[in-house]
């Protein structure tokens, strides 16, 4: 909500002022002076990245302690058992995999953005790396979505085939 209030038209030219182009900046200059986009930053780094990463990671791993645990407990080699063993600890895996994918997918935008609104001389150190983690990590993001049923069908052969149905 705070870019769509405080979105503008900002003009940025080189030293000279003979080239100019105009970008939509999500950062209004009048709010909070200029700590205001290191602020919305470091907030968005918290709330969609960090405190999400930590909240998923700890209930997966917990699941996953859970299933791996339960193994134990299973009596001997009975019929179907070492079967459901196998199952549970899968199981395991794949919320752990679903972990490490929402941090790869989500890691280099939030990587950028550190970088240009907390390094001092960022505009001056941009070059065809940072433009293109810029450009991966902006379709990583909405790439995530997409991943997850992937991940899926390539770690559970049930999921796989109810899928090829």
């Amino acid at each position: 909500m705070p870019a769509l209030v405080g979105s503008h038209i900002k003009a940025i030219c080189d030293e000279d002022g003979s080239l100019c182009i105009e970008v939509c900046y999500p950062f209004p200059e009048h709010w909070m002076n200029e700590a205001y986009p290191q602020v919305m930053v470091m907030a968005k780094f918290l709330v969609l990245y960090i405190i999400p990463l930590f909240i998923i990671f700890g209930f997966y791993l917990s699941m996953a302690i859970s299933l791996i645990m339960s193994t134990r407990n299973v009596p001997g080699e009975l019929q179907g058992m070492h079967r459901q063993i196998k199952a549970r600890k899968k199981v395991a895996v794949t919320v752990l995999i679903f972990v490490a994918v929402f941090a790869i997918c989500f890691a280099p935008l939030h990587a950028f953005m550190l970088f240009f609104y907390f390094t001092e001389k960022a505009q001056d150190l941009y070059n065809p790396f940072w433009h293109y983690l810029r450009i991966v990590g902006f379709c990583l993001c909405y790439i995530n979505s997409c991943v997850n049923p992937v991940a899926l069908y390539f770690v559970s052969g049930a999921f796989r085939k109810h899928f090829n149905r």
